[in-house]
């Protein structure tokens, strides 16, 4: 039956939601501004990348808008305040607020840990922020930390997943209630093999989900604009309007690698109320937005519940 618009339509780890739509990782690196992303109407919120230890990231300037394009490019590089800052922020915010909504946190590897040794963040990360998020996401898919994105495909992969998993479990058992679902959030850039691949083992390792994807290294998308060619020089992952009909043809694909059940968030160059509702009959379960909600503005999350209400 169609939904009221008094009704909250949309379930997800464990909450009730008016939208299907969430802000990226990336927005709000440090947990400074969950609440109030909330308010302005996104169904949830996502938080980090976070690491272990404080990061810089890389020199400045590291964000290029492609104003004519809709797009970004941006090598922040995972900067953010730590997981002491971050974690101290959320037990202040849980104190103060019973929240009503998801919050997610995304989990990332310091620059200077190696790579034979990421899962140790990844783990450590785990145990740390499990009783104050309600999901977690393995980021391994970011252009901007070197050799990151190559934990996708390589043998490091399924231990890594294995051991986050593990130590989710462990964690639940000190933090007992509903099990926290786990995403690996995947690369658009991926060969169709690398991203089977990765897909199969975060699923056979216990993973509940895909976030599918993240910024690009291509520069080759249709929908660049000449005027916005001369930024196409600058390092860093491209986000935003051209990667709009992949980030949708790879709804299709994954759905029907994972099958029904597992949950599938759709990113990458979200439209309007039209291309959100297309998603969801495509497969999608959830959508997040970063760089459509730059350019569009405060009213853009309420635009997008709106367009569920009709």
């Amino acid at each position: 039956r169609q939904a009221s618009s008094r009704e909250r339509r949309f379930e997800f780890a464990g909450f009730r939601m008016d939208s299907p739509l969430g802000i990226a990782a990336g927005f709000d690196k440090n947990a400074t501004m969950a609440l109030g992303l909330w308010k302005m109407g996104f169904g949830f919120v996502e938080v980090g990348t976070v690491t272990p230890r404080p990061q810089k990231g890389n020199p400045r300037p590291r964000l290029f808008r492609l104003e004519d394009s809709e797009a970004l490019i941006n090598r922040m590089g995972f900067n953010n305040a730590g997981a002491d800052a971050m974690l101290e922020r959320l037990r202040h915010l849980r104190a103060m607020e019973r929240l009503e909504f998801p919050l997610g946190i995304n989990f990332g590897k310091n620059r200077d840990t190696p790579l034979e040794c990421a899962a140790d963040d990844y783990v450590h990360l785990m145990r740390t922020f499990y009783p104050w998020g309600d999901y977690f996401v393995v980021n391994l898919s970011s252009p901007n930390t070197p050799g990151l994105t190559g934990l996708q495909e390589g043998e490091h992969l399924v231990p890594l997943l294995r051991r986050v998993r593990e130590a989710r479990d462990e964690s639940e058992k000190r933090a007992p209630g509903p099990l926290r679902p786990l995403f690996l959030k995947v690369s658009p850039d991926l060969t169709d093999e690398a991203l089977r691949f990765a897909v199969d083992a975060a699923l056979a390792e216990g993973f509940q989900g895909i976030i599918a994807g993240n910024t690009t290294r291509r520069r080759d998308l249709p929908g660049i604009a000449s005027t916005d060619q001369r930024l196409l020089a600058q390092e860093g992952g491209l986000s935003g309007a051209p990667l709009r009909e992949e980030a949708f043809r790879n709804i299709g694909k994954l759905r029907s690698w994972m099958g029904p059940k597992p949950w599938l968030i759709s990113a990458g160059g979200l439209g309007g109320g039209d291309d959100a509702r297309r998603r969801l009959e495509a497969g999608a379960h959830l959508l997040q937005v970063y760089t459509s909600f730059v350019y569009r503005g405060p009213f853009y999350p309420r635009q997008i519940a709106q367009a569920f209400r009709l």
